[in-house]
């Protein structure tokens, strides 16, 4: 016995954080509304993509800056160079949807014009899985 009094530090069971699926309200692209279901993971990413992508970046006050897509500033522009088109495309969709921190990337972006239209094809990694999306 010593004349200090000894110290046992008892061990704690380390922190465990669970990270919660991500859930937003269910949009069905085919008719255009919510359902008012609540849906987690995938399900629930395709709808942020979908209002991602489609809403104007800059252009409505009720957004931060953050939130929305470039794609518009492309329509009435001629691109006589594909690869210049692609790369902008894809760096407009990558900025839109990297700011979601349950996306990992955006890839195989591609692209076919159809006489006045672009219709954009990309697979969007995420933590749940991959998204197939069709602009």
């Amino acid at each position: 016995m010593g004349y200090l009094p000894s110290i046992v530090a008892e061990e704690t069971p380390p922190l465990i954080i669970e990270e919660k699926k991500y859930k937003d309200y269910y949009f069905d692209e085919n008719t255009g509304k919510f359902t008012g279901q609540v849906v987690e993971g995938v399900s629930a990413l395709k709808g942020w993509i979908y209002f991602a992508l489609k809403i104007a970046r800059y252009r409505y006050p009720i957004y931060s800056w953050k939130y929305g897509s470039e794609l518009e500033t492309l329509i009435g522009k001629s691109f006589d160079d594909e690869d210049y088109l692609l790369s902008e495309t894809k760096r407009f969709i990558e900025d839109a949807l990297l700011i979601n921190p349950h996306i990992k990337s955006v890839e195989d972006v591609t692209i076919n014009k159809d006489l006045d239209k672009l219709n954009i094809i990309c697979m969007v990694n995420t933590k749940y899985g991959d998204i197939y999306v069709k602009i």
